[in-house]
């Protein structure tokens, strides 16, 4: 955090261009950029909202089907492309 302050600094308060700050401080003209460019510094946070599961639907009849085919013999259980079907 110090060196990211550090470039801002050099970049608003000493003017110096990008290619000067790198060259300085020993960082990539892009890191520099980005750095020096940056003017909230908090992490994005997430907005809370969580995804539904896709299959959420179909977890009760999955569920059931995978019941049923530990009754079976191995080579008669449902393969997952069937259960995918």
């Amino acid at each position: 955090m110090p060196q990211q302050e550090y470039i801002k600094y050099l970049y608003e308060t000493e003017e110096l261009s990008i290619n000067e700050i790198s060259a300085k401080v020993g960082v990539n003209w892009r890191t520099a950029a980005k750095y020096a460019k940056r003017d909230d510094w908090n992490p994005v946070q997430a907005t809370g909202r969580r995804r539904r599961p896709i299959l959420e639907p179909f977890i009760d009849t999955i569920d059931v089907w995978l019941l049923e085919d530990r009754l079976l013999p191995r080579k008669d259980r449902r393969t997952a492309k069937a259960i995918w079907k």
